[in-house]
């Protein structure tokens, strides 16, 4: 959940508001590829179909437990604003009494708003609940609305360790309900479109896997003023931030994660700090401090958080160098998955660019793609994509700019959820044991490196 702005500005995943239009049908049209692949990728056995939505026959009763930004915009403004013909927001819950009356003002919204979690259950009687808290709470909220009868949507990461993880798994197989799990990087079109070179077969046998991924000063430093610093909260950053790109290894390679061995530190952030304060506000090192935030001048965040502090006591522009931070701002982790394929990963939170790169390495040539966020220079495009076959020519594949939130994740993803339209088996709703892969990937990263050892999934959940 990211809500980082820099000097006014709202990047690429930055503050969602509820967009006008629709880019699902944009997101499903095929982009143009590259000649030597485009019937491949075009074939009927991959390619993406019309959709075709189907809404159900009376609105489902649908209620919010967290508001902080994507509970009180995508899940809620976005969701109402393109799907209101299929839900009916009954309830919203929040341990903030202000935040969640704000938020009900916001939205413009009729239904009742609770402090406590049993009473919206109750009183609400929702049929499908989104969980959208902070981290280590999600899987006592999907717990109990899952025992409950519910169906749940919750934000990754769907748990924080192996033993939420295993209740989840348990508590979704009794209750016979359904849990979905929120990985809009799926959705997005240039990660549709790598998933179908890579099912077109033009690399072969995928072999090996490179992966870099780059968080810079603005939205990296930001993860370090918010509760994310703290493993307690968030798991760390291999568990909150990659387990969009775990979920997307898993997705791309159709395959499971068998063991993983890390590296970790905390090398920037922290106790690494020249000085610090409690918060930006109020700091007396502001005007050395290179990142020195002021959260007053952003009025939306400041309704949301600083005018919401009296009620839990949360500062929303903490110190990036507060001595208390225990997540790691640089890792390395290295994965051996079920189809023998190996995948060499970074997280780098202290970057002067923001992005990704990426390279599928296999039998009979290599994919490689280059993605670019926000970076002090202006790249030709904004997603690169190049096939390179054995003893052929480099290639470029183009990717259609799709708008919205997360390249377009973020609509198919509510498309998905609330109008269900019919796609290909490989663009279905992840579900919990897709949550589970991706969380228990970083999981065994951040125990390996805190025990300095390899690590294996079955260890932490068996049979999964």
């Amino acid at each position: 959940m990211r809500e980082q702005q820099r000097d006014g500005a709202v990047t690429r995943r930055g503050f969602l508001k509820a967009a006008s239009g629709s880019v699902l049908a944009s997101a499903l049209v095929p982009a143009v590829v590259a000649p030597a692949v485009a019937a491949a990728v075009a074939s009927p056995a991959t390619a993406p179909l019309p959709a075709t939505p189907r809404r159900p026959a009376a609105k489902r009763r649908y209620a919010i437990v967290g508001t902080g930004i994507r509970g009180s915009t995508m899940w809620s403004a976005s969701a109402l604003a393109r799907h209101g013909d299929a839900i009916e927001l009954v309830g919203l819950c929040d341990v903030n009494r202000k935040r969640v009356e704000l938020v009900k003002r916001r939205l413009g919204a009729s239904c009742p708003t609770f402090t406590d979690f049993e009473a919206l259950l109750k009183e609400a009687r929702p049929e499908l609940l989104a969980v959208t808290t902070v981290d280590a709470t999600h899987s006592g909220y999907i717990v109990r609305a899952l025992d409950a009868g519910l169906d749940v949507i919750t934000e990754k990461p769907m748990v924080t360790d192996e033993t939420q993880c295993r209740a989840v798994l348990e508590a979704e197989k009794r209750s016979g309900r359904r849990l979905t799990v929120g990985f809009n990087y799926r959705f997005a079109k240039k990660h549709q479109r790598i998933k179908e070179v890579l099912l077109s077969g033009a690399i072969g046998k995928v072999t090996s896997v490179d992966f870099n991924w780059y968080l810079d000063i603005h939205h990296g430093a930001d993860y370090f003023r918010r509760w994310h610093r703290l493993r307690g909260s968030s798991g760390s950053l291999l568990v909150h931030k990659s387990t969009h790109h775990f979920d997307l290894m898993n997705w791309w390679l159709a395959a499971a994660p068998v063991e993983v061995f890390a590296h970790g530190g905390l090398k920037v952030y922290g106790r690494n700090g020249p000085f610090r304060h409690a918060q930006c506000r109020g700091c007396p090192h502001a005007a050395k401090c290179p990142f020195f935030w002021d959260i007053t001048k952003d009025r939306g965040l400041a309704e949301l958080y600083v005018e919401c502090e009296s009620e839990d006591g949360y500062k929303r522009d903490g110190c990036v160098f507060r001595e208390d931070v225990d997540i790691f701002d640089t890792m390395n982790v290295s994965v051996r998955y079920s189809n023998d394929v190996t995948m060499s990963y970074s997280l780098n939170a202290a970057m002067p660019f923001e992005g990704y790169r990426l390279a599928f390495n296999g039998s009979e040539g290599r994919l490689e793609i280059r993605d670019h966020d926000r970076q002090p220079w202006t790249p030709d495009r904004p997603t690169e994509i190049w096939l390179t076959r054995n003893f052929g020519k480099r290639e470029a594949i183009d990717v259609e700019a799709v708008s919205g939130g997360h390249g377009g994740g973020d609509e198919l993803l509510l498309a998905q959820v609330f109008a269900k339209p019919e796609l290909p088996e490989w663009l279905a709703l992840p579900g919990v044991r897709d949550g589970a892969l991706s969380c228990l990937t970083g999981i065994a990263a951040r125990k390996s490196i805190d025990e300095r050892r390899l690590v294996r999934i079955e260890e932490l959940v068996p049979g999964l």
